[in-house]
């Protein structure tokens, strides 16, 4: 990254968008859709193309700074790869594949030229990996914080979508990954950050993170699972499908209302790294809390039947089992290590939730 630091308004909005699109376009390395699309950046709307034989999905998600995210520890390159990975992995839940995005984006006075090239140069990356093309979207000015808006639109075989609301009693209740990861690493940057705001000499202040390299990873860098909702569209029959975006016990309810089922969830069963353990430890925190409230995860949460299970471990060695569906509707209850079992609280992120 430079270190000039131009503001906005020495180039104004025009310049702005044109310097966007050259980021874009020189970050197009897989340009497999790139024939369906008619008309990108530089007209009213883009156009484009639904490819036969497919259904289009359409998802939009919305960062808020101070809500999503610290620009304090939280490089803009960074984000703009999380911004668009975080609408990927709801086209990913629905066995789709992503194809275009639309960013918008609110800028306050203190976010310069280069910070945008940074966030777009992420967006554009994370597109490139996925084969998704940005082919659009808005910049406005921000009197507070920054704010971001990314919609993808993607493509299904209508016959494989899925859904949350088809689990049967009986299926297996299975994730994808590992769990809790997002929030360790977020609480160790959030103690680091608190360290030297503390620190008598902050210019000699050096944080102490690379013993937290995974969960960190996790954290700034997360992967959508089209690598396993692939094996969903192609090979393995799944009955419902969410993405692990507000916590796991958030979703799991969210699945089972969906469903009109209930769910027993084995604690000793969810996936945690030993990093994640080793953050959960230096906290004082359970690491089954960690994977069960934890967010931002946007590994896939989904049920099965015994023997399409099977198929699938033969394919992947990357799911995990973590209990059943049940006829109890609505009803998730988690099962602990001792044997002991209580009704599971959503308790999953909540933006109208008051916080202190």
């Amino acid at each position: 990254m430079t270190d000039h630091h131009t503001p906005i308004s020495a180039i104004g909005e025009f310049g702005l968008i044109d310097r966007i699109r050259k980021t874009i376009d020189t970050s197009r390395l897989g340009k497999t859709s790139e024939h369906h699309l008619i008309r990108g950046i530089g007209d009213d709307a883009a156009v484009y193309r639904p490819q036969p034989g497919k259904i289009e999905l359409i998802t939009t998600d919305a960062l808020i700074e101070g809500i999503h995210f610290d620009l304090t520890f939280t490089s803009l390159r960074h984000l703009g790869w999380k911004s668009m990975i975080a609408s990927f992995s709801d086209i990913a839940a629905m066995c789709g594949t992503p194809r275009y995005a639309t960013v918008t984006i609110a800028v306050p006075q203190k976010i310069t030229v280069e910070m945008i090239d940074e966030f777009y140069a992420g967006a554009a990356f994370a597109g490139s990996e996925y084969k998704c093309l940005i082919v659009g979207g808005d910049t406005t000015a921000s009197p507070g914080n920054m704010m971001i808006s990314v919609t993808v639109i993607g493509e299904a075989i209508e016959e494989r979508v899925r859904y949350r609301s088809g689990a049967k009693p009986g299926n297996l209740l299975c994730v994808t990954g590992h769990l809790g990861a997002s929030l360790a690493g977020l609480k160790i940057l959030q103690r680091e950050k608190s360290r030297f705001q503390a620190s008598a000499d902050q210019s000699a202040f050096l944080p102490n993170l690379e013993p937290y390299a995974a969960a960190i990873e996790k954290h700034f860098l997360p992967k959508p699972r089209l690598d396993i909702s692939k094996l969903f569209e192609e090979h393995v029959a799944v009955t419902a499908v969410i993405d692990v975006s507000d916590g796991l016990a958030s979703e799991a309810h969210h699945l089972c209302r969906a469903s009109k089922c209930g769910a027993q969830i084995y604690e000793h069963n969810l996936p945690v790294i030993g990093t994640t353990q080793k953050i959960a430890a230096e906290f004082g925190d359970q690491a089954s809390t960690y994977a069960l409230y934890g967010g931002e995860e946007y590994e896939l949460l989904f049920t099965i039947d015994d023997k399409e299970y099977e198929k699938l471990e033969n394919l992947t060695g990357d799911v995990s089992v973590i209990g059943r569906i049940t006829g109890t509707p609505e009803e998730v209850e988690l099962i602990e290590e001792g044997g002991t079992s209580r009704q599971l609280q959503s308790n999953g992120w909540d933006h109208f939730t008051e916080r202190g």
